[in-house]
């Protein structure tokens, strides 16, 4: 509270409040990721019953509603900066090796790009599990279809939309 007092009585001395406020306010701080918040997205996918290693996506909206069937809006990328994911192969699975994998497949040319690599050991339930903050994130465009295998998959993906223009 001091050094807000300090700086508005230090800085602001000859503006006037609606100055003062107007910096606050075209100043105010973004999201952890320095995004505006109607831009975070999450997104709880699944593999498609339809296509197989499609990822099937519901966002999760602020409201608490869901949109199903995400895909990125034209004009936008989607950039992933989490991944939290979670395969359940049985009991007869545990202390197996998983690893699980993101692919990003591009429709008009059936060509895909590793996007992103995890692993993990399934525990003694047969269920391998992770949360993971990406350093620098990927990127999905809209028209590609993101692909993961694994049969009782569930894929929480963190991450934000930047306008393409």
């Amino acid at each position: 509270m001091v050094i807000l007092a300090s700086f508005i009585t230090g800085m602001f001395a000859s503006a006037s409040a609606s100055q003062v406020l107007n910096v606050f306010i075209t100043n105010f701080p973004k999201t952890h990721v320095g995004q505006e918040p109607a831009s975070l997205v999450t997104l709880r996918c699944q593999g498609s019953t339809v296509i197989a290693l499609e990822l099937f996506c519901w966002r999760s909206h602020s409201d608490g509603t869901i949109s199903q069937n995400f895909t990125v809006p034209v004009g936008s990328v989607l950039v992933v900066t989490d991944v939290s994911w979670r395969i359940d192969g049985g009991r007869g699975y545990a202390g197996n090796s998983t690893i699980f994998t993101i692919e990003l497949r591009q429709h008009l040319s059936n060509q895909r790009s590793l996007v992103f690599i995890s692993y993990q050991v399934a525990d003694v339930d047969g269920v391998a599990f992770k949360d993971e903050h990406l350093t620098s994130g990927f990127v999905v465009s809209p028209g590609v279809t993101m692909m993961a295998q694994g049969s009782n998959l569930l894929v929480i993906l963190y991450g934000y939309l930047v306008n393409t223009g």
